[in-house]
C-alpha cells in the first residue's frame, strides 16, 4: 500500500485550480484556457510523479461510463499517495524460482478457444492476435536493446543508426535521453521493454470494453479506457461529470489501442512496481505467477475490487493457456 503524503496538497492544489479556469465563462479566450488547461493535466499525467490516487484512478478506467456495468458499484475514496520507487517487499516475490529452462511456445490453433461463448471467442480471436504481436514487437526490441547493450560494453560507442534507435525507444518509454550515459539508458529501457503476460492483457480488455460491446470500443476502437486531455486525440463522455475535461482517448484501429495500453503500462510512474516485479520474474526466467503482477494494477480502477475481477477473469475463462502462446507469419 502506498503510504500517506502531505507534500503533494501543494501540486494537488495547483491540479485542481487550474481546471476551473476553463469553466468559468465563456469567451473568446475559452480555447487558449482549455488548450493550458489540457497540457497541464497531460504533463501530470506522463511526467508528475506526485498526485492523488483518484486522479491515477481516473487516467485509465471507462467504467463510470459503462452502462449496467455491476463494477461500477464499487468505488474507492480519495486519499493524497506519494508514487516513487522503493523497496519491494521480500514476500513479494519469494515464491519466485529460477528457472533455468524455458518451455517451448505454441502456435494459436482454433481448439485454444473451445472451452469460450461464441461472443467471447469472437472478442478473443479478434484482441489476442494484436496483443501476442505487441508482445513479440517488444521483445524484438529488448533484444535490439541487448545488442546495442553489448556492443556499447565492447566498443563504447554507436554508430549513428544505433543512436538513433535508442533515441526513438527513449521517447517512447519516456526515458532522458541527453546529457545520460548510453548505458543507462539501456538498462532503463530494459526495465520498461518488456512482455506483459497475454493473460493480463486480455482480461483488462476484456473487462474494459465489455467484452467489445462497450461504446468506446465499437466506435472508437478504445479497448483499455484510456483518458486524454488532448481535445484531439479524444472524445468526450456521455456522462461525463460538470468541470471536468478529460476525454476518452480514440484510435485509429484495435492495434493502436492496445499499442497504447502497453506502452501506460511500461512507462507510466504508477506502474514501477508491476516493473519491478517484471524485472524479478525475468532474472529468475519465470513468469507463471501473473498473480503477483495482477495484484500491482490497483491504480487502473476506481473499483476495489479491480484486482479480484482480473484475477477471476484470467480463472473462469482459462486466459492462462494463451501465456505460451505466439502468432505464424
Amino acid at each position: 500500500m502506498h503510504k500517506l503524503s502531505l507534500y503533494p496538497v501543494i501540486i494537488i492544489g495547483l491540479a485542481v485550480s487550474i481546471p476551473t479556469i476553463a469553466f468559468e465563462e465563456k469567451s473568446p479566450t475559452l480555447d487558449i484556457k482549455y488548450k493550458l488547461n489540457a497540457d497541464f493535466d497531460e504533463l501530470v499525467l506522463n511526467y508528475c510523479k506526485t498526485y492523488d490516487s483518484y486522479t491515477i484512478n481516473k487516467l485509465y478506467s471507462e467504467k463510470d461510463i459503462l452502462k449496467n456495468d455491476i463494477l461500477n458499484k464499487f468505488k474507492s475514496n480519495k486519499f493524497l499517495v506519494n508514487i516513487k520507487t522503493k523497496p519491494l517487499h521480500p514476500k513479494s516475490y519469494s515464491n519466485i524460482e529460477k528457472i533455468e529452462k524455458v518451455n517451448l511456445v505454441s502456435n494459436l490453433s482454433e481448439i485454444d478457444f473451445q472451452h469460450l461463448n461464441e461472443q467471447k471467442q469472437q472478442f478473443v480471436k479478434i484482441v489476442l492476435p494484436l496483443i501476442i504481436n505487441e508482445n513479440q514487437k517488444i521483445l524484438s526490441n529488448r533484444n535490439d536493446l541487448m545488442i546495442l547493450r553489448s556492443k556499447l560494453s565492447e566498443n563504447n560507442s554507436l554508430n549513428s543508426f544505433e543512436l538513433k534507435k535508442l533515441r526513438k525507444l527513449s521517447k517512447k518509454y519516456k526515458i532522458e535521453f541527453d546529457n545520460e550515459h548510453k548505458m543507462e539508458i539501456i538498462d532503463k529501457l530494459l526495465l520498461r521493454v518488456e512482455m506483459i503476460p497475454n493473460s493480463i492483457v486480455l482480461a483488462q480488455a476484456a473487462i474494459e470494453s465489455g467484452w467489445g460491446s462497450s461504446r468506446f470500443a465499437q466506435e472508437y476502437n478504445a479497448l483499455f479506457g484510456e483518458y486524454t486531455y488532448d481535445n484531439t486525440k479524444g472524445v468526450i463522455p456521455l456522462e461525463r461529470e460538470n468541470g471536468e475535461t478529460h476525454l476518452i482517448k480514440a484510435f485509429n484501429s484495435y492495434n493502436n489501442s492496445v499499442e497504447s495500453y502497453f506502452n501506460n503500462i511500461n512507462s507510466h510512474y504508477a506502474y514501477q512496481d508491476f516493473r519491478d516485479i517484471r524485472n524479478i520474474m525475468r532474472t529468475r526466467n519465470n513468469f507463471s505467477n501473473v498473480n503477483l503482477l495482477v495484484d500491482r494494477l490497483s491504480t487502473y480502477a476506481e473499483d476495489k475490487n479491480y484486482i479480484k475481477t482480473i484475477k477471476q477473469v484470467i480463472k473462469t475463462n482459462n486466459f492462462s493457456i494463451f501465456d505460451q502462446k505466439t502468432i505464424s507469419y
